[in-house]
């Protein structure tokens, strides 16, 4: 999310024609979206990122499920 963010700074800066940035290549300029897509589309299933995320959810979903159930009953 952070380099996300950074993209974006750099991207604004750019347009904006702002030194030092307004001088930086596009490649450069851009270069952060292209690591930031190859993040998203293949080191985070490689490291198993997007399981556990998805693992930790449904956990806490069980969980919240549980309790209003608990809720509901009367205890």
């Amino acid at each position: 999310m952070y380099l996300l963010i950074i993209a974006i700074i750099i991207l604004l800066l750019k347009i904006a024609d702002i030194a030092p940035v307004g001088n930086w290549s596009w490649f450069w300029v851009l270069l952060p979206f292209g690591l930031l897509m190859f993040w998203w589309e293949y080191l985070s299933k490689w490291i198993g990122w997007d399981k556990r995320t998805a693992e930790k959810k449904m956990a806490e979903d069980v969980k919240r499920q549980k309790e209003i159930q608990r809720q509901n009953r009367g205890f």
